[in-house]
Order: C-alpha cells, then structure tokens, then sequence
C-alpha cells in the first residue's frame, strides 16, 4: 500500500488533517502564481468557452428530438448534426488550448517553486541535513512542487469548469 507524502517523511497526519488555508499560505501562493496572472485569465476563459460549448450537443439533441423528428424535418437534422461536428472540433481546439495554456502555467510554477526551494535549502543550517535524511527531504520537496503545480492547473481548472456546468 502506497504511503502518502507526509506520512514517508514522518509528519504528524494529524497537524496536517487539521490545516486551514489562512491568508499567509494564500498570499504565498499568490506571490508565486502573480507572474502568470494573465496567462490564468486565458486559462480560465478557455475553461469557461469550454464548459459552454461542451453544452451544445445535449441542446442540439433536444432540438432534433422536440422539434425536427416529430416535424419529419430532414434539415432541421442535418444542420443540428453539422453543428455537433463543428461543435466537436471546437471542443478539440479548446481542449488544446486549454492543455497549452495549463503547460504554460505550471511548467513556469514548477520552475519558480523550485529555485525558490533551491535557494531556501542553501540557506538551511548544516545541522538541517544531518537529521533529514537527503531521500525523504528529495522526496517532499518534488512531491510538494508537483501538488502546488496540480492544485493551481488541474484542481482550479476542474473546479471552474464544474461550476460553470453546474450554473
């Protein structure tokens, strides 16, 4: 069975199951994910054209089901089946989009992360890493990067794209 991050270190889970998301961490996160704010505006408005136009096929689907097929109106499908196709390749246009400006984002936070690691762990203490064992300290500080990259990429473009669904 695999251990999560913070146990393989010997982190108490219980200080970890009890953190809250105070102003500090979020003006933390913030200072790394500032550089790519606009890039997150493009991501988010891609996301967004995304969850709208995921939604035509299901309208264009009602339209053919309540109007064209009890009408026997053979345009009517024609141009509603037309349209999913075209909705299709916007769908994958944007999907690629929405993969680019993601890659964009979180390669540049993976980067940030860590040379500010890299700085902060050459400013550590000798004795710092003679009771840290050097695998467990490798592991968490590519764990933690790989997670924060996670949370801003892939977590807030789910979350945004629900919700966008769900209005």
């Amino acid at each position: 069975m695999r251990m999560p991050p913070h146990m393989a270190i010997g982190a108490d889970p219980t200080k970890i199951a009890g953190a809250t998301l105070g102003k500090g961490l979020v003006r933390r996160v913030w200072r790394f994910a500032k550089p790519y704010q606009w890039l997150l505006v493009g991501f988010i408005a891609v996301i967004v054209a995304a969850a709208v136009i995921g939604l035509l096929p299901a309208l264009l689907i009602r339209r053919i089901i309540d109007d064209a097929l009890p009408d026997g109106d053979r345009g009517l499908v024609t141009t509603a089946a037309a349209l999913m196709v075209l909705v299709a390749f916007v769908e994958a246009g944007l999907s690629l989009a929405e993969r680019w400006w993601s890659s964009r984002i979180g390669e540049g936070l993976i980067f940030d992360l860590r040379v500010a690691l890299f700085d902060h762990v050459q400013r550590m203490p000798i004795a710092f890493f003679t009771r840290t064992q050097t695998g467990a300290l490798i592991s968490r500080l590519n764990n933690d990067v790989i997670g924060a990259q996670r949370a801003v990429t892939g977590t807030l473009g789910s979350v945004i794209s629900n919700v966008v669904v769900l209005v």
